[in-house]
């Protein structure tokens, strides 16, 4: 089993770590606004390569080190479905995916990167995967927002919510069989969160309400977070 770290929110490394990918993120976002090659359509799917490759080298180093387990190493957390999705999402456009991309990847990224628990260990390789794999979770969401034309649907906030239990039910009965915690469906997250509340089942019960309640602010601050975005950027703002 690989032993949980996390990382003190507000130190002198976190802020560092936030500093990097910050700046990777605007830079990355920024490219196609100023170069013809950031405008083709090889830009998203190299980005889309890098989300990849980093994926497949995380895979790799646990097995090289022997500390690849069925019960930690699959993308089965919310974080990991997202960063295959988008993956998906770069190299193909798709607005069904993305109208629920956009809830986990921005829910899941931001709170991941705010309080961090490396679930994998904070050795090596883990922990700059770590950061490469939330920070391009919410890379990938703005970019679908600024370059795709990304719009959620009037009932799209919802309709992740549903897809959201489901995927859980699953992922909880997958948790039964082979006795993993993905999703923290079995035992809380360790992570230096004040919304982690009470221990099983109780904290679910949490999560479900704040995931109704983060899912319906995204939909409905969408287009001010769009408008702050492209501002920024210096881009006409949308109605």
């Amino acid at each position: 089993m690989n032993p949980h770290q996390t990382m003190d929110s507000f130190s002198t490394q976190w802020w560092g770590c936030i500093a990097a990918v910050s700046i990777a993120i605007t830079l990355l976002l920024i490219i196609p606004f100023y170069t013809n090659w950031g405008k083709s359509k090889s830009y998203p799917k190299l980005i889309g390569l890098i989300i990849a490759i980093n994926l497949i080298t995380e895979n790799v180093y646990a097995y090289q080190i022997g500390n690849w387990h069925i019960t930690e190493n699959l993308p089965l957390h919310l974080c990991g479905l997202s960063g295959l999705m988008g993956i998906f999402l770069m190299f193909r456009y798709s607005t069904t995916i993305a109208q629920v991309f956009y809830y986990w990847a921005l829910i899941g990224g931001v709170y991941s990167l705010l309080t961090p628990e490396f679930d994998l260990g904070a050795d090596g390789y883990f922990f700059y995967s770590y950061f490469i794999n939330h920070a391009s979770m919410i890379l990938v969401a703005f970019y679908i927002i600024l370059h795709c034309e990304f719009i959620p649907t009037k009932k799209s906030w919802i309709n992740a919510f549903y897809i959201t239990q489901f995927v859980a039910l699953s992922i909880g009965l997958f948790n039964w069989m082979v006795g993993s915690n993905y999703m923290y469906l079995a035992f809380p997250p360790i992570a230096h969160n004040p919304l982690i509340i009470g221990e099983w089942p109780w904290y679910i019960m949490v999560f479900e309400i704040l995931a109704f309640v983060h899912f319906y602010l995204l939909y409905k601050g969408f287009f001010f977070i769009r408008n702050i975005t492209v501002k920024a950027f210096n881009k006409k703002p949308i109605k």
